[in-house]
């Protein structure tokens, strides 16, 4: 670990006020942040149409759009950045498939999709975030603490609490802080030192409201919600969309790998089908809970990172947890004894965003890289990680620095036991319920965690399970913890990195 964090959890980065010039005549942000709504891209005015439309396609085509975006003024956008989600479905079939968005930075985007099965298909293409929103995203993901955390503090004759941030406030003296952090880690935690106790009295923490309402004014805050958030488009189809094929029930057919590690990352992902997801990257077959067990007899499997691989092991079927205790999310361990399976969960360290109280450990004996970097692996152990949703309010900095920190451990462990297997689950979509939530944990965050994970940690020894395409086009509504029957297919996935010569010809 070549990086030292103390400094840098001191320093907040100034803000470059980057304003976008839409023609010599005006910008749509003014240097004293003054927006004319005018010039954003809006949704009524803002074209999708179909390139070389065909009378019928078949299978195995690619379908190709034009999104053209214009302003408020029905302007053409003369730059990008426009955050857009395209989905392809049949509403009979319970089928659908995500396309791929590419934005040629001048208001033009164009969408393909690989047409994955056959029927009468419609578009749904949405708006997520106007460029003008993206770049705003962009600025306050930057800006440091916008959370702040409730830390109880043990004393006599009454316990204390005092505020706390992930990096060093600079509005208090470091002297009048409690510093936590641990050098050459991502792993940072300040409070304002207690009155009456000292700081190794600390016992818990909770979440306070964040601070988002001090950063936009009120023009700003409407470009996180309707009609400049998250709104579907007009599509001009000239009807109906038919995909065809010699056999109605057939699908894309390819040769297509095992699920292995360092699997080249698939352009397209895969496609619903009868509430099934069919993978285009590697063989994924759909496992049963008695075939989920028989994959993982005589194995160790250690989850680490947040509650969506909690939610994983709860639909893992036959295991019984070990010691329960009340309030302690850092560590569970489950045990399957007559089948010799042992399953672990343990939450990542800071940042976690909970209304519940939560136990502040040490954080030098804490965190997922040292957990990893003390396992014993082997042929017969399983690592799962997943950490994302708690790192999208927070600066860019922060992620990078936990992804290499996991780099650096995942190195270690492989150079002891290199037939351990390494799986990292992406980020998935979320629900938002209002602006706040959309500022901090937009899904245009989380896909920047998932490209950055993927620059970092691709290179590896590891299997990277990408949930994100499954997760744009399911058929239930967004949440951060998805639908049970996602959940399962997502659980195929798993399963088929894990047992891949269970998997027959898929």
């Amino acid at each position: 670990m070549g990086f030292q964090l103390s400094s840098l959890a001191f320093s907040e980065p100034k803000l470059k006020a980057k304003v976008i010039t839409v023609t010599s005549g005006g910008t749509w942000r003014s240097s004293n942040k003054r927006i004319n709504l005018d010039w954003v891209t809006h949704l009524k005015y803002t074209s999708v149409k179909i390139i070389r439309s065909k009378a019928k396609y078949h299978v195995g085509d690619t379908l190709v759009l034009e999104v053209i975006a214009r302003d408020g003024n029905k302007r053409r956008k003369m730059y990008g950045g426009d955050y857009f989600t395209a989905v392809l479905r049949d509403k009979v079939k319970k089928a659908s498939t995500t396309g791929r968005v590419q934005d040629h930075g001048n208001g033009l985007y164009t969408v393909s999709f690989l047409l994955s099965f056959p029927g009468k298909v419609t578009l749904e293409v949405q708006l997520v975030h106007p460029s003008e929103a993206v770049q705003l995203l962009r600025e306050l993901r930057e800006v440091p603490n916008k959370r702040t955390w409730s830390c109880v503090f043990k004393s006599k004759p009454e316990d204390v609490r005092a505020n706390c941030t992930l990096l060093a406030n600079r509005s208090l003296d470091l002297s009048s802080q409690c510093d936590f952090s641990v050098k050459n880690t991502s792993r940072n935690w300040f409070c304002a030192k207690p009155k009456g106790t000292s700081c190794d009295s600390i016992t818990k923490c909770t979440s306070l409201k964040d601070t988002v309402d001090k950063l936009l004014n009120s023009a700003e805050r409407r470009l996180f919600e309707r009609p400049f958030f998250r709104m579907n488009l007009t599509a001009d189809t000239k009807g109906p969309i038919i995909v065809s094929d010699v056999n109605e029930n057939t699908t894309v057919k390819r040769p297509l790998p095992f699920c292995h590690p360092r699997l080249q990352h698939s352009e397209y992902q895969g496609f619903w089908l009868r509430g099934t997801w069919h993978s285009l990257s590697c063989k994924v077959r759909q496992f049963s809970s008695r075939e989920i067990t028989k994959c993982l007899t005589n194995r160790t499997v250690h989850f680490r990172g947040d509650s969506t691989l909690r939610q994983w092991i709860q639909r893992l079927g036959e295991l019984k947890i070990m010691h329960p205790g009340p309030g302690d999310p850092y560590f569970r361990p489950y045990t399957n004894n007559r089948r010799q399976i042992q399953v672990t969960f343990k939450f990542h360290t800071v940042p976690i965003q909970v209304s519940a109280w939560f136990k502040f450990k040490n954080l030098t004996d804490s965190g997922v890289s040292n957990d990893i970097m003390k396992m014993i692996g082997g042929e017969n152990v399983v690592l799962v990680l997943s950490l994302c949703s708690h790192f999208t309010a927070e600066p860019t900095h922060v992620y990078t620095f936990r992804m290499y920190e996991l780099r650096s451990a995942i190195e270690q462990l492989h150079k002891k036991y290199p037939k351990t297997t390494v799986i990292v689950k992406t980020c998935n979509t979320r629900n938002h319920r209002h602006y706040r939530e959309v500022v901090q944990m937009s899904d245009w965050l989380a896909d920047q965690l998932n490209q950055e994970m993927r620059n970092i940690l691709g290179s590896l020894n590891v299997a990277i399970l990408d949930v994100w395409d499954m997760t744009v086009s399911q058929w239930y509504p967004y949440n951060i913890h998805p639908h049970e029957h996602v959940v399962d297919n997502e659980l195929n996935m798993l399963m088929s990195y894990i047992c891949p010569m269970m998997v027959k010809n898929v």
